[in-house]
């Protein structure tokens, strides 16, 4: 028997995270991610913020474009798929 994973059914999977919302539209769930990363030689460390979503409720982000994540505003730098492209990675900027 095939499992059939629609959108209603991935968004289960992130119903516990973050609240986002671009522009004034409808708001969805994501997982963020604000990991440190050491960079330049070891000189410097920058904090990396990934927002994981539904493909679908972030397929309109570009680089550039605003969003907000838990009442934060953020700028998109890259909006990647992952796996088998059901859900993206969206790296982000603080504003």
């Amino acid at each position: 028997m095939a499992i059939t994973e629609d959108t209603a059914t991935l968004r289960v999977y992130l119903q516990d995270g973050v609240t986002c919302q671009i522009g004034g539209g409808t708001a969805f769930k994501g997982h963020l991610d604000s990991a440190d990363d050491v960079i330049a030689g070891g000189t410097a460390i920058s904090t990396e913020y990934i927002l994981t979503a539904v493909t679908t409720d972030v397929s309109a982000l570009v680089r550039g474009s605003s969003i907000t994540v838990d009442s934060v505003a953020y700028t998109v730098r890259e909006n990647l798929l992952t796996d088998d492209g059901k859900f993206s990675n969206v790296l982000l900027s603080k504003t």
